[in-house]
């Protein structure tokens, strides 16, 4: 299964990178084991293979309720996993991410009718490449197969042994969650060679007084790959498996599109305020549908991106959009720049900045030529920004256009709908509706 494939990719490059001639079985039974099964806490959980079955009462162990396994009694569990890998075929107990034998149970994901060899190699993969999965929230599982990124999490591994060690209270069998947390950090832009925990602070108390990691957002852990890797494109395989197994499948992530937003961020707003909002920017973005549904686009990239909140501000063939109304608040500011962002990157053209900009102005301009107590041409210019679609926008110009001596503005903005692509209607109307309520207010 893809987990072997994983496992593997990351072999060859570990083997290369330190100049070993590791086999999957030694480095399992060499590195592995000892770093993620030698110690009272289990950096993963490992199923329902003989490492956790009989089952371990983790939570009143970590209290003091109940005393460690002993090492010879995790020695016996490591035995008997080992010979029940070399001596039986492969399925869930014992291979990660592989299916049960039992074809209509919960968790017969990942299986296949091609008749496989049997090979004890993708098994010990396995286990290795199901340990490289980037966790995120909505708990779902990333595997890039990609050479510096899985060598890069692995050095993360290390790290997370010494926190649970250092740390009685805190919970153990959380690497893919780990590797997430530990993978933002690693390529963020104050990661210290030199000291790579600083700055690092993963844990999250709980209420029973336990320590957990905390699971990243899916847009943190990918906007900073993209800038570390110079790639257009990264395939990934999205799955999760628990009580019941989930299996997405590979889907394209396109790191460019994803570095978009904040890319227009700086040109817009300036780079200081992307560095002092940026925590905040990264906690809107891809609210709006989650991950797993984003999914169904084919796709991750900027339409995944939407923030929460945004869409009911679009008009529609069904009614007009939520009211905009800014005040004198910074969280909203960050919001509305947010959204004013999206979708400019949606939009895919900078140039539609200025000129919702100056049609804004231009709208409250025509307003102002009002006669005193009258309303018509606020009226007018209300009529227009509810207008849903293209065709409905250029016939609400009309009345505008008969009052105005300088309609040239005008006429300009008309041409802009008209060859503008239908799909792209929605976003340049909303823009513009924010760009004149930021200007009336």
């Amino acid at each position: 299964m893809y987990t072997s494939t994983i496992g593997r990719t990351f072999l060859k490059a570990y083997n290369t990178k330190f100049h070993t001639e590791h086999t999957a079985k030694s480095f399992f039974e060499e590195i592995f084991i000892p770093l993620f099964f030698g110690h009272p806490k289990y950096m993963m959980t490992a199923g329902n293979s003989p490492l956790e079955n009989p089952k371990l009462s983790w939570d009143d162990m970590i209290k003091g309720k109940k005393p460690f396994e002993t090492d010879e009694r995790r020695q016996e569990r490591i035995s008997k996993t080992i010979h029940k890998i070399d001596s039986e075929e492969a399925d869930a107990s014992i291979a990660r991410g592989y299916g049960v034998t039992n074809l209509t149970a919960a968790t017969s994901g990942q299986i296949t009718n091609i008749d496989l060899p049997d090979n004890k190699e993708n098994i010990y993969l396995s286990w290795i490449g199901d340990a490289l999965g980037i966790g995120v929230t909505g708990g779902l599982i990333i595997l890039f197969d990609h050479e510096q990124l899985l060598l890069d999490i692995f050095e993360g591994w290390q790290y997370y042994r010494r926190y649970l060690e250092q740390y009685p209270m805190m919970k153990g069998n959380q690497i893919n969650t780990w590797n997430g947390r530990w993978i933002t950090h690693r390529y963020s832009s104050n990661f210290d060679e030199d000291d790579p925990t600083s700055e690092f602070n993963p844990l999250n108390p709980s209420d029973n007084e336990i320590f957990n990691l905390q699971t990243i957002a899916w847009v943190d852990v990918l906007l900073n790959i993209a800038r570390r890797i110079d790639m257009d494109d990264m395939v990934g395989y999205l799955y999760s498996i628990g009580q019941t197994n989930t299996t997405i499948g590979f889907i394209p992530f396109r790191l460019k599109d994803i570095l978009r937003p904040n890319q227009l961020y700086v040109k817009i707003f300036g780079e200081s305020a992307l560095k002092k909002n940026s925590k905040k920017l990264s906690q809107l973005y891809g609210t709006a549908i989650g991950l797993k549904a984003a999914c169904q686009l084919g796709s991750i990239g900027i339409p995944a991106m939407e923030p929460k909140g945004l869409r009911p501000f679009f008009n529609t063939q069904k009614g007009e959009g939520k009211k905009i109304i800014y005040k004198q608040d910074e969280e909203q500011e960050i919001t509305f720049n947010t959204y004013l962002i999206w979708i400019m990157a949606m939009l895919n053209n900078e140039k539609l900045w200025d000129m919702s900009q100056e049609f804004a102005k231009l709208l409250l301009k025509y307003e102002a030529g009002a006669e005193k107590g009258r309303r018509d041409r606020t009226n007018n210019v209300n009529q227009l920004l509810r207008s849903s679609r293209k065709k409905d926008f250029i016939e609400k110009l009309i009345p505008l256009v008969k009052e105005e001596e300088d309609t040239e503005g005008f006429g300009n903005m008309a041409k802009v709908v008209n060859i503008m692509p239908d799909d792209n209607y929605p976003y340049f109307n909303t823009l513009i509706r924010f760009q004149y309520a930021l200007l009336n207010k």
